[in-house]
């Protein structure tokens, strides 16, 4: 197995006073405060954003620190994270408390649009009154479920996952 080429300061200065003379005399004249300035300025490197560094950052916190965060964002922002984790059923929840995840309001739609039902046949079949109109709100925005409708069509996706 090749080894890992190393782009440290040393490289990028290598680099810099090879391939761009002009930016390596900036940088020594003072015009970039440090090599990866340089770098970045000449298009040899690119910039890290904020968004590069929440993703290392959320990649090496730990589940405790990951839960943490996720309590700070629910408390702060009201933000909700899913966690497609399998159930005592073997089965990916597809609500979050009583609201349908995305993911499962787009896999229903795909099976009623694929066996042309309408919210009232699926409400039927999964033993609901077809007049019942909270599924067909729930879809469209979202209106919280009961749970016994929400394990229905839990039973319901798993009947039509061959579609």
């Amino acid at each position: 197995m090749p080894k890992k080429q190393v782009r440290n300061k040393a490289y990028y200065e290598e680099r810099l006073l090879k391939d761009y003379p002009a930016y390596y005399a900036d940088y020594i004249d003072g015009k970039y405060q440090t090599i990866t300035e340089a770098a970045v300025a000449c298009g040899l490197k690119t910039q890290r954003t904020r968004f590069h560094e929440l993703k290392n950052a959320w990649q090496k916190a730990s589940a405790y620190e990951r839960r943490e965060f996720e309590h700070w964002l629910q408390t702060e922002y009201g933000v909700i994270t899913p966690h497609p984790t399998a159930t005592t059923a073997g089965r990916v929840p597809i609500a979050n408390g009583r609201h349908l995840l995305p993911w499962a309001k787009s896999r229903i739609q795909a099976v009623m649009t694929a066996r042309e039902l309408k919210v009232g046949a699926v409400m039927k079949e999964v033993g609901f009154s077809p007049l019942n109109a909270s599924l067909g709100q729930s879809l469209k925005g979202d209106t919280q479920l009961q749970p016994a409708l929400i394990t229905a069509l839990e039973n319901w996706l798993e009947a039509n996952k061959h579609i």
